[in-house]
């Protein structure tokens, strides 16, 4: 899919969310952003990005289950929870995320990235822009009764079935369990801070290769030159590492920098 615009300053990327906002676009909201620091990366989740880690996804799940509750103060009260504190220290899930806030995409989208090969250029960052209500309308996977209405996955019984663990008194799916968009509870400060949703799917086709991709996503590149630029842009506007990753070390790392 190509990009609507290549964008050098939050200024531009803000036009062109206006753009993409207003009503001669024909686009509904409520929007969705991703941003990628690599433009080759594809719309797929993390566990389906290979045969090997999509056969195991369960057993991963069950293995950072066995261990992680010895650590925690309080352990995740549902098998949802489970998956995405799982998805949030780096093991593999069928959950991929994204976020409400446009500016926090184009933090993810700034980050510094090698070249692939030594001499050439860093690679541009993309922000996708997800229209997850006429997602998950064109794909079949929800009707919600307005606009604003999305499954909340532990809630919804819609999401049962793409749970990749057995769950009780719930038969296998049948089905092809489509892409779908839903929101969850905001229990984890990184979720909360980064104004966490989701999209949860078991196959392996990225969401931009979808037949009818373009009812529903559309693709902002990021200049690979302007990156440093807009990271101190977005630091003038309250989007830094500390807000993104709230957690000690990255405050410890802010305090140490103010004095360095």
């Amino acid at each position: 899919m190509e990009p609507v615009r290549q964008i050098d300053s939050v200024a531009e990327y803000a036009s062109t969310l206006r753009e993409l906002g207003s009503a001669a676009s024909g686009l509904s909201r409520p929007f969705w952003f991703r941003g990628h620091s690599d433009a080759s990366y594809r719309l797929t989740a993390s566990a389906l990005r290979n045969t090997r880690l999509r056969d195991n996804e369960g057993v991963m799940l069950k293995r950072f289950m066995q261990d992680a509750q010895s650590i925690l103060a309080d352990a995740p009260s549902s098998p949802w929870e489970w998956l995405f504190l799982a998805q949030h220290h780096h093991v593999p899930t069928r959950l991929m995320d994204w976020t409400e806030n446009a500016l926090v995409a184009l933090y993810f989208a700034c980050q510094p990235h090698k070249a692939k090969v030594e001499g050439t250029d860093p690679p541009n960052g993309d922000v996708w822009v997800l229209l997850p209500t006429n997602m998950n309308k064109v794909v079949g996977s929800w009707t919600g009764q307005h606009p604003e209405d999305l499954p909340m996955i532990g809630v919804d019984s819609t999401f049962d079935k793409y749970y990749p663990l057995p769950l009780a008194n719930q038969a296998p799916a049948q089905e092809p369990r489509h892409p779908i968009a839903g929101i969850a509870v905001r229990n984890f400060p990184r979720i909360v801070n980064q104004w966490g949703t989701f999209t949860v799917t078991d196959q392996q086709v990225a969401l931009e290769d979808h037949e009818q991709a373009e009812k529903f996503l559309r693709r902002i590149a990021v200049d690979a030159n302007a990156k440093s630029d807009l990271l101190d842009e977005l630091k003038s506007l309250g989007i830094e590492e500390r807000v993104i990753y709230p957690d000690l070390y990255r405050l410890g790392d802010r305090v140490k920098a103010m004095f360095a």
